[in-house]
């Protein structure tokens, strides 16, 4: 929970109001949605934040003391409502897997997914989780199989996470539009970038299994830091050596697909001003 929460939640409300989509189910994936729920509503949200949210179970509520809502402990019989009230709780993005129906891996079969990253979500509902990788650089050769095994030997109650990086070059939370950078695309380095409205844009991806459905939940918060912020707090030298070592290692695609060479050099070159 951040500073912004009420900020961020009516910045969702907008997202949602323009991009309905941003919310997403198959039938397989009903059970796993309303255990999401009930766990968040019913155990984590007022036993981790009880100065913002407190149980009534005489009415059979979760009172959100920020936002002055009541929300129902039971998950509604629509599924789409209770992505929606998810989504307008909690500031996170909430990715949905459950075991392949072919037993081939694990797929995407619900999802809460305001913060896209330069694709539209209704588009990766379904599909496996090695698909929706495919143009991630280096991701088949070096992660594929270890993270299928990693899904499978998961075990309720444990969680793991891990964070990404990049730089955004506009402060929009959501980024459905062309993001990233291929092979064959061609970039000049001359464009334009303000840098009063420049970023760093982190994901803080969590990673827990369900106990009933062996649902595997993948929650993503979004920070965004202005790049003044890194001089100030003395990261400069440090985020220098960071955009730099996007083109190195066994990974070394990470340098277009995050797109610097349209943002590295005078990034750097403010960084280090």
């Amino acid at each position: 929970m951040d500073q912004q929460y009420a900020e961020r939640i009516e910045e969702r409300k907008k997202i949602l109001k323009q991009y309905p989509g941003a919310l997403g189910f198959v039938e397989t994936g009903v059970e796993m949605v309303n255990e999401l729920y009930t766990f968040l509503m019913t155990h984590y949200l007022p036993k981790r934040y009880p100065t913002m949210f407190k149980l009534d179970k005489k009415q059979s509520v979760l009172r959100n003391l920020v936002l002055k809502e009541d929300y129902p402990l039971e998950p509604p019989a629509d599924t789409v409502a209770t992505l929606r009230i998810i989504a307008l709780v909690v500031d996170e993005d909430f990715l949905m897997l459950l075991p392949s129906p072919d037993g081939d891996g694990y797929s995407l079969q619900a999802f809460v997914w305001l913060y896209p990253v330069g694709f539209d979500p209704a588009g990766k509902l379904g599909i496996k989780l090695r698909d929706a990788h495919k143009p991630v650089p280096g991701y088949k050769q070096h992660l594929q199989m270890s993270m299928d095994r990693y899904f499978d030997r998961l075990v309720p109650g444990k969680v793991v996470d891990r964070v990404n990086w990049a730089v955004a070059t506009n402060s929009s939370l959501c980024e459905r539009g062309e993001y990233h950078l291929y092979s064959d695309d061609q970039v000049s380095t001359q464009t334009d970038i303000d840098l009063n409205d420049t970023w760093v844009r982190c994901e803080l991806q969590t990673l827990f299994g369900l106990p009933k459905t062996g649902g595997r939940i993948l929650s993503v918060h979004l920070y965004l830091y202005p790049i003044q912020e890194m001089k100030d707090v003395g990261l400069a030298d440090e985020m220098c050596r960071a955009i730099d070592g996007y083109g190195q290692g066994n990974a070394s695609g990470f340098f277009r697909y995050k797109r610097v060479p349209v943002w590295g050099e005078k990034v750097k070159e403010f960084l280090k001003s």
